[in-house]
């Protein structure tokens, strides 16, 4: 699970010239990165199922946003479900991922009585994203991806772990870029959404 190598503690933001459709201006919280291969997230493909739906069908109580959708984690096994939240004691097996960022892999141990989403914040992900050794060190060598550090200081650099939680997945790309001091506009290969309207 979750080390301290590498680019753990870490997002990595897709290029728009990465062709892959798994990871189109993607967002990917890196977990595991060592000599073996990495391991990430993927925070920013939201998938249509209601998060309610399939929360009710786990026997989990849902108190949050009916409106909330699951989110692609990642190509590599589906079905495999990731809890990230501020919570731990819904989870007492939870690993703290971040400061103030744990990770549930398991339901065996949650407290079914605490409904989700009432307090804290929850983001439910399916399937994770993983390269073998070397593979992602490529990538990055080729210019696919951005890393963006996580930590508390916005200004200088960094992303804050509590807004993996409070920036909506669909502008957690341009917010992340932006604090590396990047104009997501400005990147090589972004299509014009006006020329595109045309």
């Amino acid at each position: 699970m979750p080390d301290s190598g590498g680019l753990s503690a870490h997002l990595l933001c897709a290029v728009p010239q990465l062709l892959d459709p798994n990871f189109e201006r993607a967002v990917v919280l890196m977990l595991e990165h060592n000599e073996e291969g990495a391991l990430g997230l993927v925070l920013t493909d939201e998938l249509p199922n209601r998060l309610e739906l399939v929360l009710d069908d786990l026997e989990v109580l849902w108190a949050g946003d009916t409106d909330a959708l699951l989110r692609k984690g990642g190509p590599v096994e589906p079905s495999r479900g990731w809890i990230m939240h501020d919570s731990p004691s819904w989870d007492p097996t939870c690993q703290e991922v971040l400061r103030g960022v744990w990770l549930t892999t398991s339901l065996d141990r949650v407290d079914r009585g605490l409904a989700v989403g009432e307090d804290g914040k929850f983001v439910f992900l399916l399937g994770y994203a993983g390269w073998g050794p070397r593979q992602l060190e490529e990538e990055i060598a080729t210019g696919s991806w951005v890393a963006v550090p996580i930590g508390q200081a916005p200004e200088g650099g960094q992303m804050p772990p509590q807004w993996l939680f409070d920036v909506a997945a669909d502008d957690l790309w341009a917010k992340a870029l932006g604090v590396m001091g990047i104009d997501p506009a400005r990147l090589v290969g972004l299509p014009n959404r006006e020329a595109a309207l045309h």
